[in-house]
């Protein structure tokens, strides 16, 4: 169980220190905010910040006074460990750590993705074949390859100069765009990568080499978010699938199922044949 420990100085010297489990914290002056500073010194909601698998992003919300990350401003970044978050006078430095304590607010029980892949590992594969059309006829469900979810990074930008820098400015804003989306849209998440990379590219072919390498974290930083989710989301459903929770087994499948859009192969073909299986399973019992 990963927890958040955050260490708050205020402008006036008073230290504070607070441990939350939460995927996603909003820091401003607003009393709905998990990380409330002094009105004169943040926003209501200033910065939005957010726990995935490959570490800490932040996000700017408010840019009065522009937050900063080591004094230097961001619109969002990931956040280095032992680097200090700035909002107006206020410095708040975050730690990512593991193992049950004190955590501050509501707690959500949570299964281990170690966990699950090792009650995937030593289940038998064969309870699979409950799902065959016909007795007899069981589809072997053997492990399969997954698809890769990406092509190797953009490494080229179309063009020079200017007009390099104002498309890395127009793929920046559209994988910003995508980015925000991802929570409601998985395929969202995965376009975002390669538009990031292509942001990266131009930029530092325009001159720009600050925003290329915000751009180029950017597509780091999800790239190995997303890849850490789509393993955790296959090992789920293993395990959804050995415990028979064919209901988890479902959603599982239709999350899988948006990350590989576009994709081909066995193993996507086995996804939408499993889907139609669960569905037609559900509808049964219904009936």
């Amino acid at each position: 169980m990963r927890h958040l420990r955050f260490q708050i100085r205020l402008h006036t010297g008073q230290v504070d220190q607070l441990t939350m489990e939460a995927e996603r914290v909003l820091i401003g002056s607003g009393a709905h905010c998990e990380i409330r500073l002094p009105v004169d010194q943040a926003r209501v909601e200033h910065v939005a910040l957010e726990l995935g698998a490959a570490g800490i992003f932040v996000r700017a919300l408010n840019f009065e006074p522009p937050p900063t990350i080591n004094n230097i401003p961001f619109q969002q970044a990931p956040l280095p460990p032992g680097s200090v978050l700035g909002i107006g006078g206020c410095q708040i430095q975050v730690e990512v750590t593991e193992g049950a304590g004190e955590v501050a607010g509501k707690q959500k029980k949570k299964t281990s993705p170690i966990m699950l892949l090792a009650m995937a590992i030593i289940v038998p594969a064969g309870m699979y074949m409950m799902f065959a059309e016909e007795p007899g006829q069981a589809e072997k469900v053997s492990p399969k390859l997954a698809p890769e979810l990406w092509a190797a990074p953009v490494t080229s930008c179309p063009y020079t100069g200017g007009q390099a820098l104002a498309f890395g400015r127009e793929k920046m804003a559209l994988a910003d765009a995508k980015r925000e989306r991802r929570p409601f849209h998985v395929q969202d998440g995965v376009q975002a990568v390669p538009t990031y990379e292509a942001a990266a590219v131009c930029f530092r072919a325009g001159g720009d080499a600050a925003s290329g390498t915000l751009a180029e974290e950017s597509a780091k930083f999800l790239r190995r978010d997303i890849t850490v989710d789509f393993r955790t989301r296959r090992v789920r459903l293993d395990h959804a699938m050995a415990t028979e929770d064919f209901a988890s087994a479902q959603k599982e499948v239709r999350v899988l199922l948006q990350f590989c859009e576009g994709k081909s192969g066995d193993y996507v073909t086995w996804l939408s044949n499993l889907e139609r299986k669960l569905k037609l399973k559900g509808d049964t019992k219904k009936s």
